[in-house]
């Protein structure tokens, strides 16, 4: 079967077009049109693709694949931001966020697809393989070491000291947290007042 970026041409006359455009809709990144421009002549390519289409008209399945989507969407910006950044170290931390969101997504689909009653042979291949793979000792090995990072960084404490326009980095030595009191009164900001 051959894949195609370019809709065939009767997709325009049908008003196809306008369809696929409807369903992809905020989906754009994962470039899903081209499966939709695909003819499928095979019986049983057809009924896969329906079963799969069934399952995901239940509420639970189609959260949990909006949910996981959601996640990787924001995995792939924060990998994307840590290739933009200038320094090692924030292109690292980026870099290790990013990881631990993967991780977070994988795990909490597996988890989700395992509690439903999945008929479609697509999502119970995909809840097979997700069960595999978050057992593998490749991927808790990935999940374990990215935790530790996170944990370590997280437990990195320093003070930062402004004056005027000026912003002195310096270690940390038991001063008192005041972030809580700086987010508190920068929350009217977030809020829009």
């Amino acid at each position: 079967m051959r894949e195609t970026k370019e809709p065939p041409e009767f997709f325009h006359d049908l008003n196809l077009d306008q369809v696929v455009d409807a369903i992809t809709s905020g989906w754009d990144e994962f470039d899903l049109k081209p499966f939709f421009y695909r003819s499928l002549r095979d019986l049983d390519t057809i009924t896969y693709r329906q079963g799969v289409m069934r399952d995901l008209e239940g509420k639970n399945a189609m959260e949990a694949i909006e949910s996981f989507t959601e996640r990787i969407r924001i995995m792939r910006r924060y990998l994307k931001h840590s290739q933009d950044l200038r320094y090692k170290e924030q292109k690292e931390g980026w870099f290790i966020a990013s990881v631990n969101l993967y991780c977070e997504a994988i795990e909490q689909l597996s988890h989700d697809l395992n509690g439903l009653p999945l008929a479609s042979r697509g999502l119970q291949s995909l809840r097979e393989f997700l069960a595999s793979y978050v057992r593998s000792s490749a991927f808790e090995e990935l999940a374990a070491k990215t935790k530790r990072l996170t944990d370590a960084l997280s437990a990195i404490r320093y003070c930062l000291i402004i004056k005027g326009n000026r912003i002195t980095v310096r270690n940390y030595d038991g001063e008192e947290d005041y972030s809580a009191i700086a987010e508190e009164t920068f929350q009217k900001f977030r809020r829009g007042a």
